[in-house]
């Protein structure tokens, strides 16, 4: 079976990422050139391209190099394959849940100054689209509404009734019906 010989530039272009990267790479000892040409370039084989592309993918997960060195060399001492694919994803849920708590939090703030600016709220159906958009579901709706109940009620309660909505929704959704 014959492989192909693949310069950097080949191999760079096959897998869509930068000369930079492969070289930065193969100074972490991520990647290694088979072989040099009589011209002195780097000749990497078919399975390079293989080993390139695992690469992207463990970046693309968010994996540090470090950890993607771990798993391309099995023969190192280090935490298993899933060990490592667990920590991450592990990782990641924590990651989304402050994200998700500063995006409460920044929906707070722009209501908070859409009251104190005096500027029109675009009412309930716009503004359950603006969060919608944003990526709240039903819960996270509630839950948002509860977190500025607490932190300021005063300034909930103005908000609700800007957005135009009824006494009894108010207090429905205040949690004082």
């Amino acid at each position: 079976m014959t492989t192909k010989a693949w310069t950097i530039g080949q191999l760079a272009h096959a897998v869509g990422l930068a000369r930079g990267s492969l070289l930065h790479y193969e100074q972490l000892g991520l990647l290694q050139a088979a072989a040099r040409s009589a011209a002195g370039y780097r000749l990497y084989r078919d399975e390079d391209v293989e080993r390139v592309r695992a690469i992207r993918r463990y970046r693309d997960a968010g994996l540090p190099l470090a950890a993607i060195a771990s798993l391309l060399d099995r023969a190192a001492a280090g935490p298993p394959a899933a060990v490592l694919l667990e920590q991450r994803l592990l990782a990641l849920s924590e990651e989304v849940e402050r994200l998700r708590a500063q995006q409460r939090q920044l929906a707070r703030l722009l209501a908070s100054t859409a009251i104190c600016e005096g500027r029109p709220v675009a009412g309930k159906a716009g503004w359950v689209a603006l969060l919608r958009r944003a990526g709240f579901a039903d819960a996270d709706m509630r839950r948002w509404h509860t977190d500025f109940e607490a932190a300021d009620p005063a300034q909930h309660a103005a908000f609700l009734r800007a957005l135009g909505l009824s006494r009894a929704e108010v207090a429905a959704i205040r949690g004082t019906a």
